[in-house]
């Protein structure tokens, strides 16, 4: 690797590393924010919000670092080209194809960290993301310490609390039970506590009234009671875990699949996990098809802004072609995936979008090549000396 191969390289990561930061924390926070948002008020601790945002991080990165090779690249020749040191190499003789190697490197390591991501600890963090979420979803006290909202811990009742004292004590408190096909139960207690063991979670309710409607027998019958164990977990279905009736943890999404388990998948797991065996497929395919377009996407962006040499007016309509050349590219892959759907032999279709950006860098290099006037380059020594 030659010195200006290390320079090029070295400024691209560089600024590839701060965009991707800035990226990252602004993705990050505002995903944050919501999750914040919903376990607080379901009652959760500070630490099952650290824990669940530290996972979200890993499918978050591997969505911001292609989006950030492109603007580090973008920023980094269009400072190479304002300074003139661009223009000077180009004036030597150098080909275009010669300056964009190092973006080659460049795009490798986009590549690398992608498919890291997408193979490895991507589906890791979704899986334990998953698995968390449903057991925090499952912790019927976190969500019962809620006054003055109306809640369906489980499907089938409605519990509101009046308020929570200090102590812990649940006041003024409304339960309606409709998960039996043959009646309805309403209580009222004026205050009550809640208990959980390993398994169940129970209430206690003191000084109330329950009033059952038979709905065989449209009959109302009126019960006071002094104290009364209301166990709340009878109705939870067992299969609520993930898991179905031999045992077998199955994944909740293909995303949380690793990459053996995809490329193992048929028919028959995709109908006991209810996930389609042509996203289970196209997220097998897309997974490397991701890697190739994080490899192109800084090939095309070096490559649209050697289009002209230095201008005084700036490199603006080249940055905007750049772009306007990307996004689309990006929004391939919706339409691609679209036309998977109940048709899994398709799903090698996520390789066109990398092949869309192999055609438009080869485009843009053309027309790189009609446009500079490169001549053969008489002293190699300019380049490649301090190899």
């Amino acid at each position: 690797m030659t010195r200006y191969d290390r320079y090029i390289l070295l400024m691209c990561l560089s600024f590839f590393g701060f965009f991707a930061l800035v990226l990252v924390s602004v993705y990050w926070i505002n995903q944050g924010v919501d999750l914040f948002d919903q376990l607080i008020s379901d009652g959760q601790t500070i630490l099952a919000f650290l824990e669940l945002t530290t996972l979200a991080l890993p499918p978050i990165i591997m969505m911001v670092l292609p989006v950030a090779g492109f603007v580090a690249t973008l920023y980094v020749f269009n400072r190479l080209i304002t300074d003139s040191e661009l223009v000077i190499l180009q004036t030597a003789g150098i080909s275009p194809l010669r300056l964009l190697r190092p973006v080659f490197y460049f795009g490798a390591i986009m590549a690398f960290l992608v498919a890291g991501l997408s193979n490895g600890l991507a589906p890791q963090a979704e899986a334990q993301f998953r698995e968390r979420s449903n057991i925090l979803g499952n912790d019927l006290v976190a969500q019962l310490l809620r006054a003055g909202v109306f809640q369906s811990p489980i499907s089938g009742i409605t519990i509101y609390i009046s308020d929570i004292s200090p102590e812990g004590e649940l006041q003024g408190l409304f339960i309606h039970d409709r998960r039996s096909e043959t009646r309805e139960v309403t209580y009222r207690a004026d205050r009550g506590y809640l208990l959980r063991d390993a398994e169940n979670a129970r209430m206690i309710l003191v000084s109330g009234r329950s009033i059952t409607l038979d709905r065989v027998t449209n009959r109302l019958s009126n019960l006071s009671f002094e104290r009364l164990n209301y166990d709340i977990t009878q109705a939870q279905s067992p299969t609520a875990s993930g898991s179905d009736e031999e045992g077998e943890v199955l994944p909740e999404n293909e995303r949380a699949m690793s990459t053996p388990a995809l490329i193992a998948a048929d028919q028959d797991l995709a109908n006991r996990a209810g996930i389609p065996l042509d996203r289970i497929k196209w997220e097998l395919h897309y997974r490397f098809a991701q890697a190739m377009f994080a490899f192109f996407v800084p090939l095309i962006a070096a490559s649209c802004l050697m289009l002209r040499n230095f201008s005084r007016l700036g490199l603006w309509a080249q940055i905007m072609l750049a772009v306007g050349l990307v996004i689309p590219l990006q929004m391939s892959k919706n339409l691609l995936s679209a036309q998977v759907t109940n048709a899994p032999h398709l799903a090698p279709l996520a390789y066109v979008q990398p092949l869309l950006c192999a055609v438009v860098f080869g485009a843009v290099l053309l027309a790189v090549y009609k446009t500079a006037h490169w001549r053969p380059m008489r002293q190699p020594d300019l380049v490649e000396g301090g190899a």
